[in-house]
């Protein structure tokens, strides 16, 4: 028996969150079991601004507000909307100036808890505050990611072909494995399988792809496509036909983990929190620094992101073998 819910059907409830297609994902079972409770959609608040079409593109019903980044800003904001919120939800991991802001806001209830009994992942803490929240009524409150996604179900891939995203957001030196590495893992699999290469990323990121493909012998170029016009829809249906995905700890790797697709995340200083414990999905590091920072640069100057810049193509090589090849 699911426990009563804390939450009334006519509740204004506010979610203060990142703007990242796996910060969307990793909430989406609670943003699912909200739209199905409540009378009006929940309030989403982010001061990420490139999230149109995004929660229509998940079937998410959701009330979306882009924060200005100047404090005072945002505050006007509020008050220009003049609406007296009964939840505020932070998730377990609220950065200090979301917590500042959700205290001056004000609600009937501010959540934000970590759960002992459920794993450290930020999504299946996320599952056991839909439970505690008794919003548990229907199977995407339940699931990882919410579960199925209808839109990627559309069109079903050959299985001849993994895709790599070798892309970062443009700050994110801890995250991004070099590229000379990545070019000689294309080499690599390339050679020793018989497998195409898509690599697929965003409009901003198509030189730096362009550029890895261009490295790769004239003989081998030809199994190796550059995508970076997909809408969502469509890279879910790219990655579900696929044999497996290869990835930094991004929105791509949180999609290919909700598909279920095997998914070899090359992590860095992503904390635990945010690395997916699922058998699919094998989370890889240099086992050089332990501070799991989540920071954009290094924060030890001398250390030069050795977290992810130390990751050795011999490692990442023989994970893909064994997870994605073999």
């Amino acid at each position: 028996m699911s426990a009563p819910s804390l939450v009334g059907p006519r509740d204004r409830f506010a979610l203060f969150w990142g703007g990242g297609l796996g910060d969307i994902l990793v909430v989406r079972p609670l943003l699912l079991a909200l739209c199905a409770h409540l009378e009006r959609p929940p309030y989403f608040f982010t001061t990420a601004n490139h999230l149109d079409g995004l929660f229509q593109s998940l079937d998410l019903p959701v009330d979306l507000h882009v924060l200005p980044t100047a404090p005072l800003d945002a505050l006007r904001l509020f008050r220009r909307l003049k609406v007296r919120f009964d939840w505020i939800y932070l998730g377990p991991h609220p950065r200090l100036k979301t917590r500042l802001l959700a205290e001056v806001v004000g609600a009937r209830r501010i959540w934000s808890v970590r759960h002992l009994d459920a794993e450290r992942f930020i999504g299946e803490q996320v599952l056991a505050d839909v439970r505690d929240l008794g919003l548990a009524g229907t199977a995407a409150g339940t699931l990882p990611y919410g579960g199925e996604w209808g839109a990627a179900a559309a069109r079903a891939g050959d299985g001849a072909y993994l895709v790599l995203h070798p892309g970062a957001k443009g700050r994110w030196q801890t995250k991004q494995w070099p590229e000379e590495k990545w070019r000689a893992l294309m080499g690599y699999l390339l050679e020793t399988s018989s497998l195409r290469l898509i690599l697929v990323g965003t409009p901003g990121e198509q030189p730096m792809l362009e550029g890895l493909s261009a490295g790769i012998p004239e003989g081998l170029r030809t199994r190796v496509s550059v995508r970076c016009d997909y809408a969502l829809a469509d890279l879910a249906v790219c990655l579900r036909g696929s044999r497996g995905v290869i990835c930094h700890n991004s929105g791509v790797m949180h999609l290919a983990a909700m598909l279920g697709k095997p998914t070899l995340a090359l992590t860095g200083s992503a904390p635990l929190h945010w690395r997916p414990p699922y058998a699919n999905v094998q989370n890889l590091d240099s086992g050089l620094c332990s501070l799991a920072c989540d920071q954009y640069r290094c924060p030890v100057p001398f250390y030069q992101a050795r977290c992810i810049r130390g990751l050795e193509l011999d490692a990442v090589a023989l994970a893909a073998r064994r997870l994605l090849l073999d």
